[in-house]
């Protein structure tokens, strides 16, 4: 079975979920005889799409990274869709028809002119734009494409039973056309040891958040919570998400917390350490589709602690401490009690590697494959 990806997801952005959730099926697909995986080639600064080695790297790929680093910084824009005409490659593809189901990685309807009598899958990744529209002004274009490609999907993944919930519920579509399929840990291809705690080898105690700080993501009600408790004993280490921006400083020195909560650019391997050298990794985010994170935290025996909403109970069990994201007592109660107790914490990180066992990509892969097989009956 031949089953073509587009471009969509990996045209922007160094690291993001969404590509390294395609990249992972991509990975396990190969290693496979059952699925033959094909993609477009083009040059991004994806580094997941990178990894899958379909371009070897030129000289003009350094060219190209350097336009694009100060596109990005001084315009606020990527121009690798225009240098590089991803979409008419994935589109050269499909009119080729040589494949036997189509997984767009993003919900642009560009395809459906293209796409024939062909089955598409659809993967629901979350619906936080249509519970929290306040915080995604511009979200019009992306309901309205949704509802378009939704309209002729042969099938649907939802990555959480929490988000096929949402998913039927805004979009109005039939349950049993929609499987659930979690996500593996993305430091499943790594061999991490089972550390004790770190924190003595590090400059200073941290919790730790991790990813994007937009509104949704409740970095600002975090930092609330748990300002009265930063102290040279205390730190918070922000991995990734871009380095703060001048309204995210002004915020940290209106609370008198500058030189304790600090930004981290990350790879694999520096996230892995800081994970396993926190005190904790805290999620407040109002709402996720499923909170790999999550996964990364067990995967490195850092305790959990989320908010109480959407996907999180689902993924991580009895596991985690929870609070309540929208109360900064709340969120400060968590803190506190992880803090204060040295054999929980040592116990969280037992039980999270155990409830990290639920999940894998070879597993995500082989219930992904029957969805295929779904669309084509």
């Amino acid at each position: 079975m031949k089953v073509l990806y587009d471009h969509q997801a990996f045209r922007l952005g160094r690291f993001s979920g969404i590509p390294r959730y395609f990249t992972e099926l991509v990975l396990q697909y190969r290693k496979s005889d059952s699925v033959t995986p094909i993609l477009p080639k083009f040059w991004t600064i994806n580094q997941d799409y990178r990894n899958l080695n379909l371009l070897s790297p030129n000289i003009t790929w350094n060219v190209r990274d350097t336009i694009t680093s100060l596109s990005q910084k001084y315009f606020h824009q990527n121009p690798s869709r225009l240098m590089d005409f991803a979409e008419r490659r994935t589109i050269g593809l499909l009119k080729k028809g040589d494949f036997d189901v189509f997984h767009p990685t993003r919900f642009e309807p560009y395809f459906l002119k293209y796409i024939g009598k062909k089955p598409y899958v659809l993967t629901i990744h979350d619906l936080t734009y249509e519970i929290y529209p306040e915080y995604f002004p511009l979200n019009t274009k992306i309901r309205k494409d949704t509802k378009t490609i939704v309209e002729n999907a042969s099938r649907f993944i939802a990555i959480t039973e929490c988000t096929k919930h949402d998913f039927v519920n805004y979009y109005d579509v039939d349950p049993k056309l929609v499987d659930v399929v979690y996500h593996g840990s993305l430091f499943e291809k790594y061999q991490i040891p089972k550390l004790e705690i770190g924190v003595a080898s590090t400059k200073y105690p941290y919790l730790l958040f991790v990813g994007e700080r937009g509104m949704h993501k409740n970095f600002y009600h975090f930092i609330e919570a748990v300002a009265p408790l930063l102290s040279e004993n205390l730190h918070v280490v922000c991995a990734g998400g871009g380095v703060f921006r001048r309204d995210e400083m002004d915020f940290l020195q209106s609370l008198g917390v500058s030189k304790y909560v600090h930004q981290e650019t990350i790879s694999d391997s520096k996230l892995i350490k800081l994970y396993q050298n926190a005190i904790a990794f805290v999620y407040p985010s109002l709402n996720e589709g499923f909170g790999l994170p999550i996964l990364e935290a067990f995967s490195c025996g850092c305790p959990v602690l989320c908010s109480n909403t959407s996907c999180f109970p689902e993924v991580a069990g009895d596991v985690a401490i929870y609070f309540n994201p929208k109360y900064i007592g709340s969120i400060r109660d968590a803190v506190y009690r992880i803090l204060d107790d040295g054999i929980l914490r040592q116990s969280m990180r037992e039980i999270g590697y155990k409830q990290l066992s639920r999940f894998s990509w070879d597993k995500c892969a082989r219930e992904t494959k029957n969805v295929y097989i779904k669309a084509l009956e």
